[in-house]
């Protein structure tokens, strides 16, 4: 009897600690959030211009970051003989479907909620069908990287 008594606790006592650790990562997580949210909240609301020009420069920072670091990866993958270039038009084509993409989606949105159903729809389908086109063309100026083929050496 005192085995199984053991074992019932044990597992109450498992479950118990499975309980109270997604508990506390629950508070944790909502303590990180207030930590982080609560000062943001107090300088948006109480110095506009200061947090506006805080968030463009940190906005600006991160894009300089992601351009230097593509441009860092650019110089390495040219003198690596397994990465292929990158055409300048497939990162123009890039960009133009990314911008596609913003602008269709804000439409069709706009549609959506002003109720133009008439529009929308037609819309949405041509805008994929522009998006998919505008994909396959970019993978098809895309070199494609030669396959590894290990060497067979007749050990197996």
């Amino acid at each position: 009897m005192k085995g199984g008594l053991r074992r019932a606790l044990g597992a109450w006592g498992e479950a118990a600690r499975r309980v109270g650790f997604f508990l506390g990562l629950l508070a944790g997580s909502a303590a990180l959030g207030l930590l982080i949210a609560w000062p943001l909240w107090f300088l948006a609301t109480s110095w506009r211009k200061t947090y506006t020009i805080a968030v463009l420069a940190l906005a600006a920072a991160g894009l300089a970051a992601a351009l230097i670091r593509a441009l860092i990866r650019r110089g390495r993958a040219r003198r690596d003989p397994g990465h292929p270039l990158k055409l300048a038009l497939s990162t123009a084509l890039a960009v133009l479907i990314v911008l596609a993409a913003l602008g269709g989606a804000y439409t069709l949105v706009v549609l959506f909620f002003r109720g133009i159903w008439f529009f929308a729809i037609p819309g949405a389908l041509l805008w994929a069908g522009l998006l998919w086109l505008l994909a396959r063309a970019r993978g098809a100026l895309n070199p494609r990287r030669q396959r590894h083929i290990l060497a067979e050496n007749g050990s197996e």
